[in-house]
């Protein structure tokens, strides 16, 4: 009767990770809906924002239909035009990408435009999930041509990320290909070396432009540069502290008015400490902290090393961003343009997200994990 059960389970998504997705997207619309009232409010309409970013969700959701019920098998015979595709619109960005915030980040095709950033995170996740679930290049063991492929591909995206002018982008996506190689079986001794480089590049990207080197010196002394370069982190703590236990209540944050910059976007985990308080915020990393473990716990299970790969590099794209988002928004970490996931406004990055999430959801329907 219990194999019966399981049998019958095996081909259904994991529950208890869809209500979590569901969770962080309607926590997430509610907190932007606050946090964005004042800059939609000055444009004449205070639901302009949330009713885009309504719209945006519900094609996202679309996208988590189709992958859901996409056999994720399918992905390691398309990890390549995939790749090549979106190291072709990353080479795109600078020469024909429109300007935002003083960079090139998006191409703009008539009324739409996207960030191809979005997509090369999910690109390297499977690229590298398909190649380190293949015979011929599973090993980075014994394989050192495998190794520097490897390092290569990192270092191609991460030079189009220079030209882009988008450090954040290249930290993660830094961050999650060694992450990926890690639990593809990469030897301490290699890890070391691979370390030394990414942390070697990233930091001549930060020296690249002296505004980055100014948000360092910004991190370890912001009131020193109350009036400049520390304005945002120390907004962003007035509102975490202002919060204290239980919030101002919803809808009640002060900074949002135009003291603290990017509320509806990168900030807006202050925004969430500021009106929910302590027991919000560490509600909102709670929830994080459901989706990685069940994330993981899916990859752990997987029936096969592909599926472990790509579970555990997708959920590592959300447990990463999160991290550096709310480092950033502590004081923890320089300011590096972070969205929050779920929760930040942005049209790309939801709908990749949410596709995503439906990747990681076809993964859970064979995966051995104990289902509801």
């Amino acid at each position: 009767m219990a194999e019966e059960k399981k049998m019958k389970k095996s081909g259904q998504v994991d529950f208890i990770l869809l209500m979590i997705i569901v969770c962080l997207l309607l926590f997430g619309l509610i907190m932007l809906f606050s946090a964005s009232s004042p800059r939609a409010l000055k444009s004449g309409n205070i639901y302009s924002i949330i009713v885009k970013q309504s719209v945006i969700s519900i094609i996202g959701l679309v996208g988590m239909y189709f992958t859901t019920n996409f056999d994720y098998h399918n992905y390691k015979k398309l990890s390549k035009p995939i790749l090549y595709v979106t190291i072709g619109l990353m080479i795109l960005v600078p020469l024909i990408g429109i300007a935002s915030h003083g960079a090139k980040r998006q191409i703009s095709l008539g009324s739409v435009s996207f960030q191809p950033s979005e997509i090369a995170k999910f690109a390297l996740v499977i690229y590298f999930a398909s190649r380190y679930s293949s015979p011929k290049t599973s090993s980075l063991t014994n394989d050192k041509n495998n190794l520097y492929v490897s390092v290569g591909i990192i270092g191609l995206f991460i030079a189009t990320c220079i030209l882009q002018s988008h450090l954040s982008a290249a930290v993660v996506l830094a961050v999650i290909s060694v992450m990926m190689m890690v639990a593809a079986g990469l030897p301490m001794k290699y890890l070391y070396g691979v370390g030394i480089i990414g942390v070697a590049g990233l930091g001549a990207f930060a020296l690249f432009e002296s505004y980055r080197l100014d948000r360092i010196k910004a991190l370890f002394d912001p009131f020193k540069y109350s009036q400049g370069i520390g304005w945002q982190i120390i907004q962003s703590l007035y509102a975490v502290g202002s919060g204290g236990l239980f919030g101002l209540g919803l809808g009640q944050s002060r900074q949002k008015y135009y003291y603290l910059p990017e509320a509806h976007n990168d900030y807006i985990y202050a925004v969430i400490c500021e009106e929910l308080g302590f027991f919000g915020g560490m509600m909102v990393m709670l929830l994080f902290a459901a989706f990685v473990w069940r994330g993981v716990s899916i990859a752990l299970n997987a029936k096969d090393r592909f599926g472990m790969l790509l579970a555990f590099g997708i959920t590592s794209i959300i447990g990463v961003q999160m991290l550096i988002n709310i480092g950033v928004v502590l004081s923890v970490l320089p300011s590096t343009g972070m969205q929050l996931p779920f929760f930040s406004a942005g049209g790309t990055s939801m709908i990749v997200m949410l596709s995503g999430m439906g990747i990681l959801l076809n993964v859970s329907k064979s995966s051995r994990i104990k289902k509801l």
